[in-house]
Formats: structure tokens, sequence, C-alpha cells
């Protein structure tokens, strides 16, 4: 992409700073960075509008009373079979495919989708670990490329993302508070606080436990999201950990989430040349024994449910 600008630079580092702390307050970005507090103000607001940064989100653990489901499905007619799931009882979140499967569906329940018209198969499907994003640690492909070909050895630790907790003891207000947030925890708090009757020390004590339940991690994309095309790829792999290292370390935010012995990872790239480099390190990967077996699919549109049962 050529020589990175000083703005571009500046962005990164506001991102790093929100990643390492969700609720980091202006001032302390100021401090940390050395950009001026008018300069990050702005900066924040443009990255914003922009969708270079997005989120924080927030993405909630497993656990005993609180889990969701996958499935990577193919459909004869998946346009309309997508589209007919908009409002489905139970599906959180849908994604429209263009590869191995079609649909990709999220859901609060494990759900038989062989009496769906137009099925097909079912690629994969199992109970989901908590969403995981990537730190971009570097917006330089070429680096980033020579970086992770650099860490690439046998794997030696199986792993999974999946771990659950205990319980979650969210009542409905604080189940309201995650709805509200869940895609922006610095979102203004006062309005939402009082159209859902909510008290300020309610949504304090709230936030400060939430890392126990969830993970809350923005997501940076240098040259905004629309200039990204998305791709999702499904390994078969023992090694999920050591496969979500190195694959995060791609210059825009990476999603990974486990579902059973295989690792989802959702990355984002500018052009062809990009993809066809990553596909070549995904291979050298296979050859020292990453994964047995991977499919991928082209994502073309995502949708999420509003709203949820899960109170």
């Amino acid at each position: 992409m050529g020589e990175i600008s000083k703005k571009l630079k500046d962005y990164h580092k506001i991102y790093e700073q929100v990643y390492e702390n969700p609720s980091i307050p202006l001032y302390q970005i100021t401090k940390n960075t050395g950009i001026s507090r008018s300069t990050a103000s702005r900066y924040l607001q443009e990255m914003y509008k922009m969708s270079i940064m997005k989120g924080p989100f927030i993405f909630v653990r497993p656990a005993q009373n609180y889990r969701l489901y996958v499935a990577f499905l193919e459909f004869e007619h998946p346009v309309p079979t997508y589209l007919g799931f908009h409002g489905f009882p139970d599906v959180i979140h849908r994604s429209l495919s263009l590869g191995s499967w079609n649909v990709l569906l999220i859901c609060e329940k494990l759900m038989n989708f062989s009496v769906s018209k137009g099925f097909k198969q079912c690629i994969h499907q199992g109970a989901k670990s908590v969403t995981c994003l990537s730190k971009v640690t570097s917006i330089d492909w070429d680096h980033s490329i020579k970086r992770m070909y650099s860490v690439i050895s046998p794997p030696k630790q199986k792993s999974t993302l999946y771990e659950e907790i205990p319980h979650i003891p969210w009542n409905n207000k604080e189940w309201t508070l995650y709805h509200k947030f869940r895609h922006n925890t610095r979102s203004r708090v006062m309005p939402v606080l009082r159209e859902s009757k909510i008290r300020f020390v309610q949504y304090q004590k709230w936030l400060s436990e939430l890392p126990q339940f969830a993970h809350v991690q923005p997501a940076f994309y240098p040259y905004g999201l629309d200039s990204y095309f998305v791709i999702d790829f499904l390994f078969q792999s023992e090694y999920h950990k050591e496969l979500t290292h190195i694959l995060g370390m791609l210059p825009s935010t990476s999603v990974f989430f486990s579902v059973g012995e295989h690792l989802l990872a959702r990355v984002s790239l500018l052009n062809k040349p990009q993809q066809n480099e990553l596909v070549s390190l995904i291979f050298h990967l296979g050859e020292n024994g990453y994964y047995k077996t991977f499919h991928s699919a082209q994502v073309v549109s995502t949708s999420e449910a509003a709203t949820s049962k899960r109170r």
C-alpha cells in the first residue's frame, strides 16, 4: 500500500491503547501516545466514522447458563434462505457466503437444519467458544507476512479456544446493558441509562466485572472496513491457539472462535495478491502439521439479530 502515513500510524497507536484498556479515557491516551488531546479526540471520531476502528465489542464467554452454537451449512438457494433466517427464533447471527458453505448461523440452541427447505449439507456444527479478536501489532503487510513465516515451526501444544466459566449471574438489567453496549462499550452512557432506567452505580459495577464474563475488544481496519473483503477459513485442527497466534499477526483484525475440533478464522484482505500470499502461507501451515483439512468461504453479507431472548 506504499508508505504508511503518520496519521495512520497515530490511528494505530490510539487503537492499541483501546485494545489494552477498552475504557481508557482520552487524557490517558494522550499521555501514553504523545498525541495532543484535541488531535486524539478528532482521530477517534474519524476512526469510527470511516470504520477504521469498531467497538470495543462484548463477546460473552460460554457458561453453564449461556451457550451459543454455530452451523456451517450449504443450501440449494442460499440468498432466499439467508434472508429467510431474518427474525428466525434463536438465530442471533447469520452470514451469506460463497465457498464450501453458503450460510453460517450462530444460534442460541442446537438446531436441526436438515428439515429446512433446500438443505444440502452441514459442513460442521457445534458449541461455540468465546469470540477472540486479534491485536493488530503491525499495519504493514510485507512485515506481517515475513513475521508470520518466521514463527512457523511444527506445533507443540494441543489447544482450543473453548473454555467454559461456571455461571453468568446477570439479572435483566445487566443483560440489557450487554445488549445496549455489545457493539461499542465506549458509546455514550447516560442516554442509555435514562432510557433503560438503570442507575449509574449499577452500570459501573457491571462494567468493572465485565472482564470476568466476556472479552471486550476493538477491531481495527487501517484502510476502513469497506476497503476489505472477508474470507472465513474453517480448520480441522488440534492447535487452535497456535493457529490463532500466527494468523492474528495480519495487519487488520482477524476473528477467531473454536467449534469442537474446528477453528474459524475470519480474515480481512485488501486485494487478490494478499489473498494469494495468505493462501500460500496457509498451505505452509498445513505442511507443518497445524491442521488436518480446511474449508473456506468468502463472506458476502452478515447480519445480527437486534434483540435476543437471553436475559
